[in-house]
């Protein structure tokens, strides 16, 4: 369930709100003695009649009204829109841990994913006793999804399969309707770990139409100047203007890098980590907070005015011939309402 906010809604939303919660509540009572496996795509079948429903929801909560899709006027309303009517396959490619490296092999960049060691088709096929003992397991279709195989703690069969039986049956994408995510096969990844986990810095580097104009401030501290006046501030986390930046030799390369693999979407964050003087590219998140959570009214205005929609229908072919060069499905199981009516009135 998307979190509460103390938003006044308008009597429209409390009644949208309030039947969704229903149904909600009526699934998990079918569900009780469902399996683990089952409930997650039970109780969403049943809270839902239609993905408009299920996309505008979550939103709805925040905003405090039912979202318009069919014409946004704001930043999250333009972002969370595309999964209904962005039908752009390479959503699901750079979202998808694995896929993501294949893509990034198409551009000479600078900083480069973290190494990958494996990857398995079947995650039940992944014995851990196989593995090097520096390394860390990833649900390839998930967000948070990982274990860490390392030294002097090593991962044994039993926890791995513990581990599968948590998140395996989980869809991430029915969590709050990011429906890129479920076009990315349920695999397994390991890849190198990056350690101690203690000592990474990371930077997100927000990027609207392929251009980087923010960082969150909360690593490489020194290369941000103590004395700027954050933009706006999220989850205590300052956000840093791209052209406030202070100099330092990781900052071109993390902007060149992060330029080359969001040139073919409406707006994504790209995440760095830095450990011991090297950078890696960490992930391309596609929807970062799901594009629902509530944001700054500053940050929120600046991010409008940057997105252009006229461009969707060019970014997604571009997307198209980019998922074909790369061997991927060009067609989505999402985003094919755009002449859909309900789009405006939230699915009903």
């Amino acid at each position: 369930m998307a979190p509460k906010t103390n938003i006044e809604m308008t009597p429209a939303c409390r009644d949208f709100i309030s039947m969704i919660d229903a149904r909600e509540r009526k699934a998990w009572v079918q569900a009780r003695f469902m399996p683990y496996a089952k409930r997650q795509k039970f109780i969403y079948k049943k809270m839902f009649t239609n993905e408009i429903e299920a996309v505008a929801y979550y939103l709805a909560r925040t905003l405090g009204r039912i979202p318009d899709f069919a014409n946004p006027q704001t930043y999250t309303e333009m972002a969370r829109s595309q999964f209904l009517v962005h039908p752009n396959p390479m959503m699901s490619i750079a979202a998808d841990k694995i896929a993501m490296r294949d893509y990034c092999d198409l551009f000479d960049l600078p900083i480069r994913p973290v190494p990958l060691i494996a990857s398995f088709d079947t995650p039940e096929d992944l014995d851990p006793r196989d593995l090097p003992p520096n390394c860390m397991i990833k649900i390839a279709d998930g967000c948070k999804m990982n274990i860490l195989h390392g030294p002097g703690l090593p991962l044994t069969p039993f926890a791995y399969r513990s581990f599968l039986r948590r998140f395996l049956p989980i869809d991430h994408w029915r969590r709050h309707a990011e429906l890129h995510y479920r076009d990315i096969p349920k695999r397994a990844l390991v890849e190198k770990a990056l350690l101690p986990i203690r000592d990474i810095n990371e930077t997100f580097v927000y990027c609207a139409m392929g251009e980087p104009y923010l960082a969150i401030r909360g690593s490489l501290v020194s290369t941000l100047r103590d004395d700027l006046a954050p933009l706006a501030s999220m989850s205590a986390r300052k956000h840093v203007p791209i052209e406030n930046l202070a100099p330092h030799p990781v900052i071109e390369p993390m902007l060149e890098t992060a330029r080359k693999v969001a040139s073919s979407f409406l707006h994504c964050r790209v995440d760095f980590m830095h450990i011991d003087g090297q950078s890696y590219l960490g992930e391309i998140t596609m929807s970062p907070g799901g594009y629902y959570r509530p944001v700054a009214p500053d940050l929120e205005a600046l991010r409008a005015s940057l997105l252009d929609m006229s461009r969707l229908p060019e970014l997604a072919e571009t997307g198209r011939s980019i998922a074909a060069k790369l061997g991927r499905p060009t067609e989505t199981s999402f985003g094919h309402f755009s002449d859909d009516p309900r789009l405006a009135t939230g699915g009903q």
